[in-house]
């Protein structure tokens, strides 16, 4: 068997030129006879297609890779696989082999900090420096090892270094962007003059519009976007946005160049951009960064309004501090969802696509939200939700503004994790991440898109009687029922983290009615517990929200395979007049939740005395021809 052969990966620079330009250009060891044998033997591509002349003109940032196979193989390409020092390169540069500090040059990554690994490698520690151009200085401590350990460790992250061509980095003459030594040698990197990337930001040139490049996509992925659908796929048909940075500002187009609109590249496998604007006049029509969050802001307008006259009113206290500000591309700001909580702005980034206006967004809502409703100065926390490569780890975590001191002045009671918001009067204990800055997670332990469900069982749950809340998470169905007057409620989750957080939310609205002791805590799958249960046990209400799939000892949960077994089973044990709550998150359009209670309370030959939707709260939007972006379907159904 043959080894395995020589090859070469790499992006070229951000401008257009034929293949045989940049061949020639990069490796002037192998003469044009060799070149063309590359090409009629197939041994390269662009963008992941086989080229087969020299001619071929190459987009800027292409993707090029060349490989030979067989027992010829590598005859021509071995001498030319080589990680060379810069040009120039003069004592602590590359090429002295070993050490425990590097400099280098590599794509700008949307990371600051963090630590990379690989099986069989040291744990090399990395921070980034100076950005310019889609580029940026990184520098590493470890042990001491080869720089081979350095480009491979980079490579795998994603961060490829400057020069690396067998890596996938940035194709340049004067060899690889990489000293031995410490950070001081940054100055002695060498920036390409070769432009980097193709394309600008919204807002980098007055002439953007010409300097803005074309994505043209397929036929099918143009009419998914003529009806309003904020996502472009990867299709085979569509031009490939790996030539183009994350965040970069594209005008999509057909085929034959028809204007559809304007869009951000996400750089993932999976989404290639992010709509901004549609139209054939997307880019003028389109509202700006600040218009965008006045919108969203005032959709939330009474959410954000202290609510002590009602509470007055009422006799009850019924402050909600914890709430969803932007909803992702529901409110025009893709991939960006930020919540309040209490005096904090928790901004979670999900998409590289919303790297050109972040900024703006946290700048608008501090120009337009100034103080929280309560008068109080805002700490303000990101973190990034975004995908990554290989096993490295990164910090996605940072305070853009005030931080844990601000908060304890505040009186807020911080604890090791985080602290309490109100929702309807009652305290819960929420996580906002920075406890793990390398471990980001969406959620908070507060699923505050249910808060309108919670406040709809409310009338329900004063008739008292015993309830039962599968997957219960950390309970906040739980704490509601008790606190408006269910005489029991049973809360079932396989995970004890969240159990034990639960208990912690109930014994924190002791004095809001909730009585722990009128709780039963039960870890075990939710099917397996009512497969369990006595044949004539029965609750007057269930909240049923199960995970998308969940795995339950060797037990694993698929939500549309078992859904509407656990459905029927959840309506078998209602008492008379009892009431059924089901959410279920998808990533698609509705399942059709209201057929499967009419078909589960026919089977059973219960009768239906009302059946409404039940969706989330007006903090999370929703957009009909983007299901993708709701955060649940839900039904309450009560029986006869």
């Amino acid at each position: 068997m043959s080894s395995p052969s020589p090859s070469f990966c790499f992006r070229l620079p951000g401008r257009v030129a034929p293949l045989g330009h940049w061949l020639a250009w990069l490796f002037p060891e192998a003469d044009r006879a060799t070149r063309r044998r590359w090409v009629e033997d197939g041994c390269v591509t662009m963008d992941g297609g086989l080229v087969d002349r020299l001619g071929v003109e190459c987009p800027a940032g292409a993707r090029i890779e060349i490989r030979e196979e067989g027992d010829e193989a590598g005859s021509a390409l071995e001498p030319l696989v080589f990680r060379g020092a810069p040009s120039g390169a003069g004592p602590g540069s590359s090429d002295e082999g070993a050490s425990s500090n590097w400099v280098g040059l590599i794509d700008d990554p949307p990371w600051r900090s963090g630590a990379l690994r690989s099986e069989g490698n040291p744990e090399i520690e990395f921070e980034i420096g100076e950005r310019r151009d889609g580029l940026a200085v990184i520098t590493l401590v470890g042990p001491v090892c080869e720089r081979q350990t350095i480009c491979d460790l980079l490579a795998s992250a994603g961060m490829p270094l400057v020069g690396d061509l067998c890596g996938g980095g940035l194709a340049v003459t004067g060899g690889l962007r990489l000293f031995a030594g410490e950070g001081a040698y940054a100055s002695r990197l060498e920036w390409p003059e070769e432009p980097a990337w193709f394309g600008l930001s919204f807002g980098a040139s007055a002439d953007r519009e010409a300097l803005t490049p074309i994505l043209r996509v397929s036929d099918e992925t143009a009419r998914v976007v003529g009806k309003g659908h904020p996502w472009i796929l990867p299709d085979r048909s569509s031009d490939p946005v790996t030539r183009f940075r994350p965040g970069t500002a594209l005008r999509i187009a057909t085929r034959e160049g028809q204007p559809l609109a304007w869009a951000h590249v996400e750089g993932d496998p999976r989404l290639s951009a992010r709509i901004w604007a549609v139209g054939a006049d997307a880019e003028r029509d389109a509202a700006s960064v600040e218009a965008r969050v006045a919108r969203a802001i005032a959709r939330r307008r009474d959410l954000l309004q202290p609510s002590i006259a009602s509470d007055l009113a009422s006799g009850k206290y019924r402050h909600t501090n914890a709430f969803r500000l932007i909803h992702g591309e529901s409110d025009d700001l893709p991939g960006l969802f930020v919540d309040r909580l209490g005096p904090l702005i928790r901004v979670l980034v999900t998409g590289r696509a919303a790297e050109p206006y972040r900024e703006r967004v946290i700048a608008a809502l501090q120009a337009q939200l100034p103080v929280t409703p309560e008068g109080e100065d805002w700490s303000i926390l990101e973190l990034l939700h975004l995908r990554s490569l290989g096993g490295s780890q990164f910090d996605r975590v940072r305070w853009l503004v005030g931080g844990l001191e601000q908060l304890g002045a505040q009186n807020v009671a911080v604890d090791e994790v985080g602290f309490r918001v109100l929702e309807r009067g009652l305290e819960f204990g929420v996580d906002p991440g920075w406890a793990t800055p390398r471990s980001v997670r969406p959620g908070y332990g507060l699923f505050v898109d249910q808060r309108e469900n919670r406040a709809r069982l409310e009338e329900y749950a004063a008739r008292g009687g015993a309830w039962l809340n599968l997957f219960a998470h950390t309970g906040a169905f739980s704490v509601s029922l008790l606190a408006n007057g269910a005489s029991r409620v049973t809360s079932v989750d396989l995970s004890a983290a969240y159990l034990g957080r639960l208990d912690e939310n109930l014994s924190l609205n002791r004095e809001r009615g909730v009585d722990p002791a009128s709780h039963d805590s039960v870890r075990t799958d939710g099917r397996r517990f009512l497969e369990k249960l006595e044949t004539g046990q029965r609750f007057s209400g269930i909240v049923l929200d199960p995970p998308t799939a969940a795995a339950a000892g060797r037990r694993f949960w698929s939500l549309q395979k078992d859904l509407e077994p656990l459905i029927r089973n959840c309506v078998a044990r209602l008492d008379v007049g009892g009431c059924l709550l089901v959410t279920q998150n998808r990533n698609g359009p509705p399942l059709g939740l209201d057929l499967v209670l009419e078909r589960a309370a026919a089977r059973i030959h219960r009768g239906i005395a009302h059946l409404e939707p039940a969706p989330a709260g007006r903090d999370h939007p929703t957009r009909p021809e983007f299901p993708e972006g709701d955060p649940f379907e839900g039904w309450l159904l009560e029986l006869d």
